[in-house]
């Protein structure tokens, strides 16, 4: 629909217009302001697959699509991950205090316990600059 024959609709249907391009932003597809050159007949732009749709009844259609349902749930899986907290020096510890007892429990060497100890010190502090990485970069 282009600008001249959205001043064509009525006031109600410019009301069904706005609303469901609200329910379409939810689902991360957007209005173009500006048309692409490559893409002059589409209106819209899912976002999220970085895919141009002609108008709102593709975009309903994309929105069904498997690749569109499979990014919106790899994007929510980021998200989360995005808002974990860095574990915490007591969670740390508690790692660390499992690793022991099940070292002690299995009879391992000295030699391999040291080793795995040494494996777990490089694995906390991977977790940890990984953990905090992420958690600066997104506040």
């Amino acid at each position: 629909m282009t600008v001249a024959s959205e001043v064509a609709l009525t006031t109600e249907q410019q009301l069904g217009l706005r609303q469901a391009e609200e329910r379409l932003i939810r689902d991360y597809i957007r209005r173009l302001v500006k048309r692409s050159p490559e893409y002059p007949n589409f209106q819209y732009l899912c976002t999220l697959c970085s895919a141009h749709i002609e108008n709102i009844q593709g975009a309903h259609k994309h929105i069904k699509e498997k690749r569109h349902k499979k990014n919106i749930m790899e994007k929510q899986e980021e998200d989360e991950l995005r808002e974990l907290q860095p574990p915490s020096p007591a969670q740390l510890q508690a790692v660390g205090a499992v690793v022991s007892d099940v070292a002690q429990q299995q009879g391992i060497s000295e030699e391999d316990f040291l080793l795995r100890q040494e494996v777990m010190k490089q694995m906390e502090a991977v977790i940890q600059a990984v953990f905090t990485l992420i958690f600066k970069n997104y506040l």
